[in-house]
């Protein structure tokens, strides 16, 4: 069972449920938007050599100043920045939402978010489902705005819900993500636990270890306390840039 640090699983049920009411709308509503936004598939800008940036994709454990100053990212950005490279982190988490809200804020076409939607149904069998596993936040303009498509995507989602308990299909939605990139060969792939320690960890581990190979990097393994503590985002951090530097994805300037 994972454990969740300050919080306890049901208020972190409560919680979810809040930013439901007030963030989150039925999910054909939203993918109407969906349908008029810019992003067109097979209309990426394509590769010019060096990345644009590193962008976060997926879950945000913190909330307000917290998110600002011990995030993953903004511990990522100020590694970087001690490391003389001048690239910057955009980020494109949401807190409290599912991977459903993820994949349609990457424009992901509405008609495939749809398509998990209904899975989800089908397999609950009428029984009452979490509110990430059908529905979508209200997402702002800004939201869906996508000025990080020539940037290295850190695709780390999963921990609030939205892929039925099911590793294979939660690599089924960050690759959706991830083919919304110009570049698809530079990437990592982070994974947690969902908060309701609804999957085995290490089954999970290994279905997406098996999946994205080298890109993978597991919280389990490289974080020593639960992923929502500032040591966790600290250390995740420094795993990202290393595996940056590694795979030479990243280059200092001048």
């Amino acid at each position: 069972m994972l454990v969740l640090g300050k919080k306890t699983e049901k208020e972190e049920q409560d919680r979810l449920k809040e930013l439901a009411k007030k963030k989150q709308q039925p999910v054909q509503e939203e993918l109407q938007k969906n349908e008029t936004t810019d992003f067109l598939e097979g209309e990426l800008p394509k590769e010019n050599g060096n990345p644009e940036g590193v962008v976060c994709w997926g879950d945000e454990f913190l909330g307000g100043e917290e998110a600002l100053n011990y995030s993953y990212k903004s511990v990522l950005q100020r590694i970087l920045r001690e490391n003389g490279y001048s690239l910057s982190v955009q980020d494109k988490t949401l807190e409290g939402a599912g991977t459903l809200s993820m994949m349609t804020m990457a424009g992901v076409p509405g008609e495939q978010v749809q398509q998990f939607v209904e899975k989800h149904q089908i397999a609950a069998a009428g029984a009452e489902l979490g509110v990430t596993e059908t529905e979508i936040r209200e997402l702002t303009p800004e939201q869906m705005a996508r000025t990080d498509v020539n940037c290295i995507p850190i695709i780390f989602m999963g921990y609030y819900g939205g892929w039925n308990h099911d590793p294979v299909e939660l690599a089924e939605q960050q690759q959706k993500i991830l083919d919304t990139f110009s570049n698809q060969e530079r990437f990592l792939i982070i994974g947690t636990a969902p908060f309701d320690g609804s999957v085995d960890v290490a089954g999970m581990d290994t279905v997406l270890r098996e999946r994205w190979r080298e890109h993978y990097i597991s919280t389990a393994e490289v974080c020593s306390a639960p992923i929502s503590t500032y040591e966790a985002q600290e250390q995740l951090a420094q795993v990202i840039f290393h595996k940056l530097v590694e795979f030479n994805y990243i280059q200092r300037e001048g």
